[in-house]
């Protein structure tokens, strides 16, 4: 496997145990606090079953039952600065919202303009209908393009035998943090 400034490897129990120098895995910078993270990869074929679901229209729901189901999972606490942990939750809980307020704005379009004839119901619930499908996409292109990049992700493998852990390859971390827990990897290795 090539090596990368942005990616590291580390066990299972090492992200659950929180075992890392404080060094922020976003910024590279002293790490002022914790925040747990959970990875979850699913199985290579679970991508092949979305799009071959997806075309008889339940995709979406087979998939996170596939996901939920049968992906390897680690979870724990990685250290970052304070400025870093407010722009994680922000990524992490904006779009979620988003996607909550927009089948609210459906609600009351339907509350507002499906039992009256009267114009006026109709326009403002078909000005909800609408901003409810902006704020809809507003909050997938949020979930699905701007929170990946944002925060540290993960690979999690699966356990092989002959080892006590499944190992997780940590991605998009910052390099001087890759590099201080590959460092206090190879020290434990030799000690």
């Amino acid at each position: 496997m090539v090596s990368r400034p942005d990616r590291v490897q580390i066990w299972a129990a090492q992200l659950a145990a929180n075992d890392f120098p404080p060094v922020c895995a976003m910024t590279g910078r002293p790490a002022e606090t914790w925040r747990r993270f959970r990875f979850a990869t699913p199985p290579p074929w679970a991508y092949l079953l979305l799009i071959l679901v997806c075309l008889g229209g339940l995709g979406f729901i087979a998939y996170a039952i596939v996901m939920t189901a049968l992906a390897q999972r680690a979870s724990g606490y990685l250290p970052l600065t304070l400025a870093s942990r407010r722009l994680v939750n922000l990524a992490f809980r904006v779009p979620p919202a988003l996607l909550g307020l927009a089948v609210l704005m459906w609600i009351a379009a339907a509350i507002i303009g499906l039992p009256t004839s009267d114009p006026t119901h109709d326009t403002i619930g078909a000005i909800l209908f609408w901003l409810g499908l902006l704020v809809l996409l507003a909050g997938l292109v949020g979930r699905l393009v701007v929170t990946p990049l944002v925060g540290p992700r993960a690979k999690v493998h699966e356990q092989l035998p002959g080892q006590y852990d499944k190992l997780v390859e940590l991605r998009n971390v910052n390099p001087a943090f890759a590099a201080a827990v590959s460092q206090v990897n190879q020290a434990r290795a030799a000690g």
